[in-house]
C-alpha cells in the first residue's frame, strides 16, 4: 500500500466513524426549551416533563456541548404527551425564539448585525442565510441544510417530531423568524411547507413577508 493509499485509507476510516455516530445537536435544544417550560408550564410540569424523558440530570443543570438528538427528541415527545396542544406549541415556539436571542446574543458579532440591519434587505436575506448555514449545528447537528432564493430545508432533520396536533418543528421555524424579523425586516415571518414528521424528504421553512 502506498502511502498515499494509505491516507486514503485513514481518512475513509474517520468518514465512517463520524457517518456512524449518532446525531448530534447543539445544548440550546434543551437549556432553552426548560426556560420555555418553566415560564409557560411551570417548574412542576417541567420536572415532570424531564423525569418522564429519562433527563433528570439536565433538570437543572446545563448540558456543556453537543447533545444527542435522540435526548431532544425524547424531551419532545414528553411535551406532546403531557401537555395540551396549544400548550406544547406555545413551549416549543417560546424555546424556538429563545435559541434565536443565544445566537443573536453569541453567535453573530454585533458589527455583522448591523451591517445586516442596514443592508437593503434581499442583501441582508442572503447573508443571514449564509450565517444561518454555518451555525447550522445550533439547530440541526450535522444534518445537511440547504438554502435557496427564499427558503432553508434540513435534509434528515434530527429532531423532527410530528404527530396529531403537535410538530417540534415550530421550533426550527422560531428560531428563523427570530433571526429574520430582528436582522432583515420585521414583516418576515416563517412557514414550514414541508416536514419529516409528516412524510417528506425534508423540514422546508419559507421565507414569506407579510403584507
Amino acid at each position: 500500500m502506498t502511502v498515499l493509499d494509505s491516507e486514503t485509507a485513514k481518512r475513509s476510516v474517520r468518514r465512517a466513524t463520524v457517518d456512524d455516530a449518532p446525531p448530534t445537536v447543539g445544548p440550546n435544544a434543551v437549556i432553552q426549551t426548560r426556560a420555555a417550560l418553566d415560564a409557560l408550564a411551570g417548574r412542576s410540569a417541567r420536572r415532570s416533563i424531564f423525569g418522564a424523558a429519562g433527563l433528570e440530570r439536565f433538570a437543572d443543570a446545563d448540558p456543556d456541548a453537543m447533545i444527542e438528538a435522540d435526548t431532544v427528541n425524547a424531551l419532545n415527545r414528553q411535551i406532546a404527551a403531557k401537555l395540551d396542544a396549544k400548550t406544547a406549541h406555545a413551549v416549543m415556539k417560546r424555546a424556538g425564539e429563545l435559541t434565536g436571542d443565544y445566537i443573536l446574543a453569541n453567535r453573530i458579532p454585533k458589527a455583522a448585525q448591523w451591517m445586516l440591519r442596514h443592508l437593503p434587505a434581499y442583501i441582508a436575506q442572503r447573508a443571514l442565510m449564509a450565517a444561518i448555514a454555518r451555525n447550522a449545528w445550533t439547530f440541526a447537528g450535522n444534518a445537511r441544510v440547504e438554502r435557496g432564493a427564499g427558503f432553508i430545508a434540513i435534509h434528515d432533520n434530527p429532531i423532527c417530531l410530528g404527530k396529531a396536533g403537535f410538530s417540534s418543528c415550530v421550533w426550527h421555524a422560531a428560531v428563523f423568524r427570530r433571526l429574520f424579523q430582528t436582522l432583515v425586516d420585521p414583516a418576515i415571518t416563517i412557514q414550514e411547507t414541508e416536514c419529516v414528521g409528516w412524510g417528506s424528504e425534508v423540514c422546508r421553512f419559507e421565507i414569506v413577508r407579510v403584507a
